[in-house]
């Protein structure tokens, strides 16, 4: 069984999803970007699109 990290995405008002995951896809500002386990922590801008979990 992979290691899982814990994913959370936020909004200004409120946390809308928090979940273990073993990868997400997240369509960033400047191009879609993969998180893996161990990844280091980040803040980014994001577009619209879809993530992949």
């Amino acid at each position: 069984m992979a290691e899982k990290l814990n994913f959370e995405l936020v909004s200004p008002e409120k946390l809308l999803l928090s979940q273990e995951v073993e990868s997400v896809v997240v369509p960033g500002s400047e191009g879609d970007f993969g998180v893996f386990i161990n990844h280091a922590p980040m803040m980014t801008t994001l577009r619209v699109g879809f993530l992949e979990m």
